[in-house]
């Protein structure tokens, strides 16, 4: 009974979750907002972030004293030891105990002290990763966005170019029914308009498909992502960008996520070498307890058991010491563990130089691309204009007669290419432009 309610339990938690997103205007700032908020590997980063803050919280607490307490009771019978006198009795007696012991480290070789910075630069690292992912994230979203764009930008085109053809059939079939046309130019017309149809049908599949990507992304219901708000994309101006890729690189490395967290992860490898060293140190520590009991044997000279007070009083002892231990032979385990931090430092550091160089070799990239997407977008946008005074023009001949079918379609597939191709180019250099606005430190989502 409870699993035949399953099904109708899903059904209503989509509908009212699915109802709830699904009215949503989606802009690419909602949508990276919506993904950061329940993207479920997020959500383990920032679990990891938790437990590493826990770590370097008890790092500072274990430079504490420790401190415990025990107490014990039991009823001894037949011959045994007196635990006040060690004398041997053969009565039934009871006894009570109670200690209070504390340690505290001296010196170690400062392994507590770099073994507390070492918590604390892997919980640096552990917030610049998961920052590190929500950056990787929003890009992700990003991309993801700009597909459903550029995808949803080319069904608009093919529908355009299906209108044009449709217009056209339709135009031919008259001019056919006046003698001005003859029937092989309806024919070709009838197959550039089925043609179309199938390019119109390929472009709403791969709309669909590239918006069930964003919505895995998201982490949304699949369906819920139906109307989007392009307006303050389609406005965007494209302009060339004036900033130096060499200086933008200095100024981006000194606060970028990623190299922070290489930098986080090499500092923490510096201090457990430091904490590789320390094992070779002798360690002093200091002892302290304090103890005392009740015995049913600790007896008066009139032989009448010594009241609980009197006997928590008189049994108090109390001891202070301090232990020195020195390292001689582990196995070499010490020396293979001072070893293997070293090599770990160095993978570290090499991390370090490695992360540099590639965002280096990503910022120059991503600067040539948007220097270059704006010469081709202006370039594109020259051609579009061309190409559709250039199909006007082939309108007329064709209506007139001075060039046949093919050469209209010709002129028409051209002008269907330019179009794509700049809302290609403007696509991709809003992508890079914002890639670019984050090396300059603006994290575009975060704008309000």
């Amino acid at each position: 009974m409870f699993l035949k309610k399953i099904p109708i339990l899903a059904i209503t938690m989509f509908f009212l979750f699915g109802s709830g997103v699904a009215q949503e205007n989606w802009s690419l700032i909602k949508c990276i907002d919506f993904a950061i908020e329940n993207n479920l590997d997020h959500k383990t980063f920032e679990l990891s972030e938790q437990a590493a803050k826990i770590d370097a919280n008890q790092s500072k607490l274990n430079l504490l004293p420790s401190l415990s307490a025990s107490s014990g009771a039991g009823l001894s019978f037949g011959r045994s030891v007196d635990p006040n006198s060690n004398d041997i009795v053969n009565t039934e007696f009871f006894n009570n105990s109670y200690r209070l012991d504390t340690h505290v480290g001296l010196f170690n070789g400062f392994t507590q002290i770099n073994r507390m910075a070492f918590y604390k630069y892997r919980h640096e690292a552990a917030n610049w990763q998961k920052i590190n992912y929500e950056d990787d994230l929003a890009f992700n979203v990003m991309m993801a966005y700009y597909d459903v764009v550029y995808y949803q930008g080319l069904v608009e085109i093919a529908q355009e170019q299906l209108n044009l053809s449709g217009f056209n059939l339709k135009k031919t079939q008259a001019q056919i029914e006046t003698g001005l046309k003859a029937k092989a130019d309806l024919a070709e017309m009838q197959a550039i308009y089925e043609k179309e149809q199938l390019n119109l049908i390929q472009s709403e599949n791969m709309l669909e498909q590239v918006k069930l990507n964003l919505s895995q992304q998201m982490n949304l219901p699949i369906g819920s992502l139906v109307g989007f708000n392009f307006d303050d994309e389609e406005s965007a101006k494209i302009f060339d960008f004036p900033v130096k890729a060499d200086s933008l690189f200095y100024s981006f490395v000194e606060f970028s996520p990623y190299v922070k967290l290489a930098k986080a992860e090499l500092e923490a490898e510096e201090k457990n070498l430091a904490i590789a060293k320390g094992q070779f140190s002798p360690s002093i520590s200091l002892n302290a307890n304090i103890s005392t009991g009740y015995y049913e044997t600790n007896r008066d000279d009139n032989d009448k058991v010594i009241p609980f007070k009197d006997q928590i009083d008189n049994n108090m002892n109390q001891y202070v010491g301090a232990s020195l231990s020195i390292p001689i032979f582990s196995k070499n385990q010490v020396r293979s563990n001072l070893r293997k931090a070293r090599i770990a430092k160095e993978q570290a550091s090499t991390k370090v130089e490695n992360f540099k160089k590639t965002v280096y070799y990503e910022l120059m990239n991503n600067t040539r691309d948007l220097r270059a997407l704006f010469r081709e977008y202006h370039q594109t946008q020259k051609q579009v204009e061309a190409d559709n005074f250039a199909y006007r023009v082939a309108e007329k001949k064709y209506d007139e007669g001075m060039i046949d079918v093919i050469e209209l379609l010709t002129v028409k597939n051209r002008l269907a290419g330019s179009k794509s191709q700049l809302l290609r180019s403007k696509t991709q250099w809003q992508i890079k432009n914002k890639i670019l606005d984050f090396y300059m430190g603006v994290r575009f989502w975060e704008i309000n």
